[in-house]
């Protein structure tokens, strides 16, 4: 992640990276529902933000939340 974007870069060999929207901001976190859960792991957190393009959902580990919500505070105050 820069300083002015977000951007998922996946730890695989196809490396594509994922640009996220401008403005995001963080609206909600919540637990999987029991139907994303047959999708996502179970254990895994989804942080709801908003953006100019509209609704985002990040699916995070428990362990990755704090990292993922710094980033997201960060780039609210941008």
């Amino acid at each position: 992640m820069g300083p002015s974007t977000l951007a998922w870069e996946p730890r695989t060999r196809a490396g594509a990276g994922v640009s996220l929207p401008a403005g995001l901001r963080q609206v909600g976190e919540r637990s999987p529902t029991r139907r994303e859960a047959m999708r996502i792991n179970g254990r895994s957190r989804i942080v709801e933000c908003d953006s100019s393009e509209g609704t985002v959902l990040v699916v995070v580990m428990p362990n990755e939340l704090g990292h993922v919500l710094t980033a997201l505070s960060r780039n609210e105050t941008e």
